[in-house]
């Protein structure tokens, strides 16, 4: 069986997105997901995810690829496969950073200035839960008129696909473009035999993203890199879960030296001698003279 790489690898979403060799691959996903969002797109070009120092210190784990279309505007698109809990303050840090870095020299040189700067669309794909009181796995924000809900100002947007969201399992269960989107985030690298065909069979232009990430389009160098981009993920979520485990272990902790202090309260309120205290509760004497003290 022909091995399919991980969408949700960094390594493998930057060659598989933000490469001239799959540039169409990028503009059938952007429109599949934003038809009616977004003015269709025809042809997009790559831009520097680096602009300078000060969007480098803002990228961490974000950005992985960063794109113009044929209208003008910028895209930033984003596999975030780890925990971040600032993850949406980041989020619209670079994506307005991006829109100020529009007005460059030369526009302030030839006197377009800000007229030139064109619309920020920030898109995340996200291997976990986001906004846990929405139901749809698939969010669109932009500025609105509070009272009108008219949406006057558009040079920001951001678009979030919560793939945690989505439960259905089946290719045959798939019923949109967005929906067979976010089941290859999801399923790619793990298809049966007879998945792959109905795919092949239903949606030769989809098929295209698959077989970009077949393990034969990649040379040994570029699987290595892969390999190591997977290994740093498993690094991360085992010390995320060692922090999670560690928290739980301090805050049990915690409360049974809680549990003993209450205790001690209640016998010095009846009267019983510090040593009787510490003997029965643990804590040390001292701890129960401070304990008396306050």
């Amino acid at each position: 069986m022909q091995r399919f790489l991980n969408p949700r690898n960094d390594f493998a979403f930057k060659r598989l997105f933000g490469t001239e060799k799959n540039k169409e691959i990028l503009i059938r996903f952007l429109n599949d997901v934003f038809e009616g969002k977004q003015d269709k797109i025809d042809d997009v070009e790559f831009l520097k995810l680096s602009q300078d120092p000060e969007v480098a210190s803002l990228r961490q784990s974000i950005v992985d690829v960063m794109c113009k279309d044929s209208h003008g505007k910028c895209w930033i698109i984003e596999m975030q496969c780890a925990s971040d809990t600032h993850f949406v303050k980041r989020a619209v840090a670079y994506a307005s950073r991006a829109y100020l870095n529009q007005r460059t020299t030369e526009s302030k040189r030839d006197g377009s200035g800000y007229g030139a700067m064109k619309s920020v669309i920030f898109f995340a794909i996200l291997n976990r839960t986001l906004f846990p009181q929405k139901k749809d796995y698939l969010s669109h924000h932009a500025f609105t008129d509070i009272c009108t809900g008219e949406r006057d100002i558009k040079e920001l947007s951001f678009s979030f696909m919560e793939l945690s969201k989505f439960k259905k399992r089946s290719v045959t269960d798939l019923e949109t473009n967005i929906e067979k989107w976010a089941y290859f985030f999801k399923q790619a690298d793990s298809l049966s035999p007879d998945e792959l065909e109905v795919l092949e069979k239903s949606d030769k232009p989809f098929w295209k993203a698959y077989t970009a990430l077949a393990e034969y389009n990649f040379t040994p160098e570029e699987l290595l890199e892969y390999e190591r981009y997977e290994m740093k993920q498993d690094e991360i979520n085992t010390l995320i879960a060692d922090a999670k485990t560690q928290g739980k272990a301090i805050g049990k902790e915690e409360g049974k030296t809680e549990g003993r202090r209450e205790s001690a309260l209640s016998m010095l309120a009846d009267g019983l001698p510090v040593a009787t205290v510490s003997k029965y509760t643990g804590l040390l004497e001292s701890e129960i003279l401070e304990l008396k003290k306050a």
